[in-house]
């Protein structure tokens, strides 16, 4: 089995991917975002659908996917995506989703430590610690179990811009 860390980094609102590998192979990461749009189906009635991203207001909710592709001959395991949450973002609670196993963990020091909720906490601006919620979170960290050989997993989560 191939074990493989894949990072995501930030640097705005649009998230670019990159690739750290223990040893070299053919995996690859793709982020992309999405917005819910209302658009008409053939009937011409309005529906909901998840279209890319384009111009972004605040109050807009986006769903990040992040693509995982394995062309090896092998399963990949223990993937790691990790994903910045910019400060103009909040995370939407119990959206971080995969059609894979996966387990997700958070950080609120900008990556450095990632937990489950109920091990993150903040100081608040009364100076005291309390235990952190969605909207302190400012990352977020998948570990998908495996991507079966030459496949491709996603996994997404949703944020609101502020």
């Amino acid at each position: 089995m191939i074990k493989k860390i894949l990072v995501i980094c930030a640097a705005s609102l649009l998230m670019t991917a990159s690739v750290e590998a223990e040893q070299p192979s053919p995996v690859s990461m793709a982020t992309h975002s999405y917005q819910l749009t209302v658009v008409k189906d053939k009937q011409g009635k309005p529906v909901k659908k998840w279209l890319k991203a384009s111009k972004v207001v605040p109050g807009t909710v986006v769903k990040y996917v992040d693509t995982i592709t394995n062309d090896t001959d092998e399963i990949l395991t223990d993937a790691r995506v990790s994903n910045p949450i910019n400060e103009n973002l909040l995370f939407v609670e119990g959206s971080a989703a995969s059609e894979a196993k996966f387990s997700v963990k958070y950080s609120v020091d900008g990556g450095k430590h990632y937990g489950l909720p109920a091990q993150l906490f903040v100081v608040g601006k009364d100076k005291k610690k309390h235990q952190a919620q969605a909207k302190d979170y400012n990352a977020i960290e998948f570990v998908v179990a495996q991507v079966p050989a030459h496949s491709k997993v996603d996994v997404s989560f949703k944020v609101k811009l502020k």
